[in-house]
């Protein structure tokens, strides 16, 4: 699936790519005055010039107050993709150099911005033209900017599987293959009567009618030497296929639902690409699993049943799934008394509504830690707003035959279902809660993302764990 190679090489390539402004190389001098243009904003990048039997695709970052943490740059390196393509070369040599330059988010813009999903593709369209890059003089920014494309791509490709063919039993066996020889720890739980067993209700509750049965997944790393007093644990969504249940979403678009385990998949590519940057710090991985399906076995709206914490939950909508799964693996993860913990979900419609589908919501029981998440976002160009726990809120939570409701009503969606999760939470652990159901699935292309999903979180999570390895 993987179509683009970056590499360190000096090598007569079919095409030079020059970044204006952060090259030092003189131009042949029918670029000078198209350089000089970009320059000055005159003309936008990228501009493809032949000239003496030569290919030049000059580039320019982006100055956008919204393209933080790299994200121009990153642009950038899906314009010099889109230019090779549609130019059918097959090999390019970029020239760039200077103290602002960013070659890292560069090449992770190139590899995240040419993946496309081809799994399911047949004949020509399965095989894509192989491109070779090269960067010279910059091992480590290329070697970690391919890391962190390679994760997140990893998280993106199991969204974009079809549930027939990514489904609990599927994901488990993807996360082995991927973990195998990093040192990753793995754990599983799975099927309704084990899932019961080991006291994770809601996971039972929602996985009963699929056709795959429910797991946990647990992935746990250990750094070597000197090691952070801190622990970083992270917990994910991952409903393989939302349809629903019995509170059945409309049938026009709900393929799309295969795509509900964007949280599930952005701890799998952090836990990669964790396991490979080898940070100083402990990091425990839990992907809670499960197929949301309208069955004999299916819960009902009504139903109510007890959660790993002793609460009683009463289920009044069989589609806000995500929060009953996640709510005991919550309880779970505190357990094990981490200092810092972290979710992702692709929660709330809500969310879309307040933040729109480029910024994702953040909240959590401590200020300076969901800020601290929010900073990592901001490092690494994935934007999250923060929303507040607002306590007059838990009100529209209540029910008269349970302790808490799993729905809050029409409005404020996204912050009740925080607060029905921050109900789940020990009351020494720093936890922040990340709504990522607007930037983890697009509808259409947006910076380097053509529709799809996206593998949101993935980068922000791992930075996470670089933050507090210090």
């Amino acid at each position: 699936m993987k179509a683009v190679t970056v590499n360190t090489t000096k090598a007569k390539a079919a095409a030079t790519a020059v970044v204006v402004g952060h090259s030092k190389q003189k131009l042949p001098t029918a670029l000078t005055a198209i350089a000089s243009k970009m320059a000055k904003d005159d003309l936008g990048s990228p501009q493809v010039v032949h000239t003496n039997n030569q290919v030049f695709i000059l580039l320019k970052p982006k100055d956008k107050p919204e393209l933080v943490g790299g994200e121009a740059w990153r642009v950038m390196g899906d314009e010099l993709m889109k230019s090779l393509r549609s130019q059918l070369l097959a090999s390019c040599s970029v020239v760039v150099g200077g103290k602002q330059c960013d070659v890292q988010s560069l090449v992770e813009g190139i590899v995240v911005g040419d993946y496309q999903f081809t799994a399911c593709r047949s004949g020509k369209a399965a095989k894509r033209k192989k491109i070779t890059v090269h960067i010279p003089g910059y091992a480590k920014e290329v070697k970690a900017g391919t890391q962190v494309g390679d994760c997140q791509n990893l998280a993106r490709e199991v969204c974009d599987l079809p549930g027939n063919l990514m489904h609990p039993t599927a994901f488990v066996k993807r996360a082995k293959k991927e973990m195998q020889g990093l040192g990753i720890t793995i754990k599983v739980i799975q099927g309704e009567a084990a899932c019961r067993k080991a006291n994770f209700p809601g996971l039972a509750q929602v996985g009963q009618a699929g056709a795959q049965p429910p797991a946990l997944l647990e992935m746990h790393y250990k750094p070597r030497g000197k090691k952070s007093k801190n622990s970083y644990a992270m917990v994910g969504k991952g409903i393989t296929f939302d349809s629903g249940g019995i509170s059945l979403k409309p049938g026009a678009g709900m393929w799309k639902m295969k795509g509900d385990m964007g949280g599930a998949a952005a701890v799998l590519g952090a836990m990669k690409l964790i396991a490979l940057q080898k940070p100083g710090v402990a990091v425990s991985g839990y992907c809670a699993l499960a197929e949301n399906m309208p069955d004999t076995k299916a819960q009902r709206p009504g139903d109510i049943y007890q959660a790993r914490n002793g609460k009683y939950i009463h289920v009044d909508n069989t589609d806000a799934e995500g929060r009953l799964v996640l709510s005991d693996v919550l309880t779970y993860a505190c357990e094990k008394k981490p200092t810092h913990l972290v979710d992702a979900a692709t929660l709330t419609g809500a969310c879309l509504v307040a933040l729109g589908s480029s910024i994702a919501a953040v909240m959590g029981n401590n200020d300076k830690w969901v800020q601290q998440v929010r900073d990592a976002g901001q490092d690494v160009g994935e934007e999250l707003w923060p929303l507040p726990l607002y306590s007059g809120y838990r009100k529209l939570l209540d029910h008269p035959h349970a302790d808490i409701n799993n729905i809050g009503g029409k409005y404020a969606g996204t912050i009740t279902a925080g607060i029905f999760l921050s109900e789940f939470i020990g009351k020494n652990v720093k936890w922040a809660h990340c709504d990522i159901a607007g930037p983890a699935m697009m509808g259409g292309s947006w910076r380097y993302y053509d529709e799809g999903n996206t593998g949101f979180a993935v980068r922000t999570f791992a930075q996470l764990a670089q933050c507090l390895s210090k």
